[in-house]
């Protein structure tokens, strides 16, 4: 019996791998965040000063540059990227939310949505009523 559930279960996250894999990372974020998320952000650190250090020694040995012209010409580099990252990533989380308000607007004008909404606020202004003057 316990052999068929598992060859099951192994079809079935076969068949939906990018579902398991979510829920997989949810359960481990869920249980192990408060330490996992430090150490990834500290792995991340590390990297970026590898990449940083490797990026000035190249500056210096193909171009000639001082450690301190290096290290100015990164800085301001990763600032010129860091900013149109924020604006790309801006730009696209805006037309999203846009997209997702025009779905939700169109959900909310439906007739039968309308019906409810408006049952709900009636309800919800006679219990209000009723519980200031009780």
């Amino acid at each position: 019996m316990s052999a068929q559930f598992f060859a099951h279960l192994k079809a079935v996250c076969q068949h939906h791998k990018k579902t398991t894999c979510y829920i997989g990372v949810f359960f481990i974020l869920l249980f192990f965040g408060d330490t996992l998320l430090p150490f990834i952000g500290h792995c991340l650190h590390l990297l970026l000063e590898v990449i940083e250090s490797a990026l000035e020694h190249f500056l210096e040995a193909a171009f000639g540059f001082s450690a301190r012209q290096a290290q100015v010409t990164l800085f301001y580099s990763f600032c010129i990227l860091m900013g149109y990252s924020t604006w790309y990533v801006g730009r696209k989380a805006y037309f999203a939310a846009l997209q997702g308000y025009e779905i939700v607007l169109a959900f909310y004008r439906s007739p039968r949505v309308k019906a409810w909404i408006k049952a709900i606020l009636m309800f919800g202004a006679l219990g209000t009523t009723v519980y200031i003057f009780s």
